[in-house]
């Protein structure tokens, strides 16, 4: 018989790496509060470094961190169905495009303006970190900041 062995190598992480890792971003698991979905500005990143990048040009910017949120997809869908109502069927569809995205393993960043002005702040600073699907979702409407 014929055995084969592998050999595992692992790369070395880049200086850019242990930065993005040693982020000031909180770790620990937290959940956005209610009103989430709701009054949140929704963004979809095809990787965790480019979201948090997002997060800290966010709190660089004077965003509170309370307010700012870096979620894998399982906990995006988790925050998404908690508190939920049999009337939530009614903007349910605004949902389907992120549980889509939650399904192919993305990360997400969802942000908690104070006020409507934020909104193109947010979104101009969300932009330059390949973020996508960048939305606002209302109570009743959701208004698109970036495709």
């Amino acid at each position: 018989m014929n055995y084969t062995t592998t050999v595992e190598t692992y790369e070395p992480l880049t200086s850019e790496q242990l930065i993005v890792e040693q982020s000031p971003v909180s770790t620990k698991r937290a959940l956005p509060v209610r009103p989430f979905p709701r009054k949140y500005v929704h963004s979809v990143f095809a990787n965790v470094q480019d979201a948090r990048r997002a997060a800290l040009t966010l709190l660089a910017a004077g965003f509170d961190e309370q307010n700012v949120h870096i979620l894998d997809s399982r906990d995006f869908v988790e925050a998404v169905s908690q508190g939920q109502s049999p009337f939530d069927f009614l903007t349910s569809m605004d949902y389907d495009i992120y549980l889509r995205e939650a399904n192919r393993g993305r990360t997400f960043v969802a942000v908690h303006p104070s006020s409507y002005d934020q909104l193109k702040q947010i979104r101009d600073l969300l932009a330059p970190h390949n973020a996508r699907l960048v939305n606002y979702i209302d109570t009743w409407t959701m208004t698109p900041l970036l495709p």
